[in-house]
């Protein structure tokens, strides 16, 4: 069955279905007319009960000649066959006129053939006998009549094999899309796909327990497609998988590894460094104890798996950390100097008060307790002197440490 890529005008009446609706009087081909029909169908499915839709289906060429009508109820089980429903559609259709097929190649090649028997008789005709042209032309004929059923046959059979193989993929794509991934699984294996495509498909529509399950060596893949998502979705899958207990030792180990790189569980990865498994899990391992400022763990883990430019960027992280730590200690240092030297000075107008008290007691009391008033003060004034010589030399330390932690970051490099 040739299925051809000329578009011919199909109209969609007797419905109420939107979609079929919109696409009414519309040019399409043949597998865009079983696409339309399933997509359709799958949508249905999820709001009416089978059998509660209709729509007609007519198909015209473009002289507006109609070929073939049909009244389609839907929906219809997620597995029916719509090729097979709906094959009239394709076998109906006017032959095509102007395209090149493969035996029109071997007609050509016949007749360039029979031009060249033709020159060689006309060339050899006076040495050729009757006899003799009378075997050519037959032999001739033989090998024509071969060559045409050969090139026929092989026609026919690439027709049929592509129409099985659309079949084939309608089947597939629409029980994909109903979410009956199992019975894809059941109908690929049916179909001769290869495992890997299997897995694929499980892949592709999440099923990551169903993918391992048709291939135990799927698991890597398993873990690069999981790895492409986003956090939340990693975590539903990889929990997903340990639920299912598909998995070896060795793989819960990876699968324990990458939770508890998402969760940043800093002391189970600083613990399983040795255990991780490629070279993608431990750069993720190595940026997080970068951002955790984990530099002796993020080294310990490149020297597994090296990488030169997080190894340079572990470095450089490292050395700016430390010469910040040692500005932000100079910092430190110059507010507490600040801190002290406000408490110095007001230490210092203390005491200009106390002696400013002393000397008015000194010129004004005439009390007879002027002498008591007057040692007082002055034991005021000696504890005041005392505070300020302690708040002194704080000062002087804290001022000594600040030289000191300003060289250091002037010398770090």
């Amino acid at each position: 069955m040739n299925l051809g890529t000329k578009k011919s005008y199909y109209v969609f009446s007797k419905t109420d279905i939107k979609k079929f609706k919109e696409e009414n009087n519309k040019p399409l081909e043949y597998i865009d007319l079983i696409k339309l029909v399933i997509d359709t169908n799958s949508e249905l499915l999820k709001l009416y009960e089978l059998n509660t839709k209709s729509v007609e289906i007519s198909k015209f060429n473009k002289n507006d000649s109609l070929i073939h009508s049909q009244l389609l109820k839907l929906p219809l089980e997620a597995d029916t066959d719509f090729d097979k429903i709906l094959v009239n559609f394709n076998e109906t259709k006017p032959p095509k006129i102007g395209k090149a097929t493969k035996v029109d190649k071997a007609t050509k090649d016949l007749t360039v053939i029979n031009d060249k028997a033709n020159y060689i008789e006309r060339k050899d005709f006076e040495k050729i006998s009757i006899k003799k042209i009378s075997i050519i032309g037959f032999s001739f004929m033989t090998v024509l009549i071969i060559v045409i059923g050969f090139v026929l046959n092989q026609s026919i059979n690439r027709g049929n094999s592509e129409q099985e193989k659309l079949s084939q993929e309608l089947i597939i794509t629409q029980l994909e899309t109903s979410g009956k991934y199992d019975k894809v699984a059941q109908k690929m294996k049916e179909f001769d796909y290869p495992k890997k495509d299997i897995v694929n498909m499980y892949l592709e529509n999440g099923q990551f327990v169903n993918a391992l399950k048709a291939d135990k060596k799927a698991f890597t893949s398993v873990l690069n497609k999981i790895d492409t998502m986003n956090n939340k979705e990693q975590q539903e899958a990889l929990n997903e998988l340990k639920k299912a207990n598909v998995t070896s030792k060795k793989e819960s180990i990876s699968l324990d590894l990458r939770l508890a790189l998402l969760n940043k569980d800093i002391d189970f990865l600083k613990k399983n460094i040795k255990s991780v498994d490629s070279q993608a899990l431990s750069d993720r391992i190595v940026k997080l104890f970068i951002d955790e400022k984990e530099y002796a763990s993020a080294n310990e883990q490149l020297k597994f798996f090296a990488n030169k430019a997080l190894d340079k960027q572990a470095k450089q992280a490292e050395h700016d950390d430390k010469k910040q730590a040692l500005t932000n200690k100079v910092n430190e240092l110059k507010k507490a100097i600040s801190d002290t030297q406000k408490q110095l000075d007001g230490k210092n107008t203390q005491l200009s008060d106390l002696h400013k008290q002393l000397d008015d007691l000194n010129k004004n009391d005439k009390s007879p307790d002027k002498g008591k008033h007057v040692d007082d003060k002055n034991k005021e004034i000696d504890n005041a002197n005392k505070d300020k010589n302690k708040i002194s030399d704080i000062l002087k330390d804290q001022q000594g440490k600040e030289k000191e932690a300003q060289k250091a970051v002037d010398d770090f490099k």
